[in-house]
């Protein structure tokens, strides 16, 4: 008989660390709520009461990794060097957490490319949040700016390549420093291109 008497967000945490460890084991595209149930020793319904569904499930694996993910861009936002160091810090350290995640976890990492490819809300949050993090390193870096958010949106274009799932995986046979040495060159001009445009 399936336990109960979890409380709710320890049921959630648990029930994503399960989900995690299924898409790790059978990929992405068999995870079943109904099988996380089971791990749990939990009633499926127990699960729907927090999840709407499996697309739901795999957005809560999803934001839990961003999370994570963001917690390192955090210190990168606050830590040592100019405005445009910690930019370009915070850059190149996204892109080296999603090289080595699709390494790594390459089934977690289809799932966050899967989110990504759908627009789903838990993506879309982060890109907000990077966004408004790009915007105050750039104020910081050039005070005269007039649009801010803008100036991130144009950062965040000019460095799509870089940053979007699937074009991460496509550039993996590329060494790191190649790939890094691109992304630095593109922010510089762009950097410069704002300073001058301020």
């Amino acid at each position: 008989m399936p336990r109960t008497g979890l409380a709710p967000k320890e049921l959630r945490r648990r029930a994503i660390e399960a989900a995690i460890h299924r898409i790790k084991t059978v990929g992405y595209a068999k995870l079943r709520v109904t099988d996380v149930a089971a791990e749990l020793d939990v009633s499926h319904a127990a699960l729907y009461a927090h999840f709407s569904g499996k697309a739901d499930l795999l957005d809560a694996v999803v934001g839990h990794w961003l999370d994570v993910s963001q917690e390192d861009l955090r210190a990168a936002v606050s830590g040592r060097g100019t405005p445009e160091e910690r930019l370009e810090n915070w850059l190149i350290q996204r892109l080296r957490l999603k090289r080595e995640a699709a390494v790594r976890d390459p089934e977690l990492y289809e799932a966050y490319c899967h989110a990504s490819d759908r627009m789903r809300d838990v993506v879309q949050r982060h890109k907000m949040l990077w966004r408004d993090q790009i915007a105050v390193l750039i104020v910081q870096a050039i005070p005269d700016i007039k649009d801010p958010t803008h100036a991130a949106r144009l950062v965040q274009s000019a460095l799509y390549g870089f940053n979007h799932p699937r074009l991460v995986l496509d550039d993996l046979d590329t060494p790191s420093d190649e790939v890094e040495t691109r992304l630095r060159d593109v922010l510089h001009t762009l950097i410069a291109g704002l300073r001058v445009a301020s």
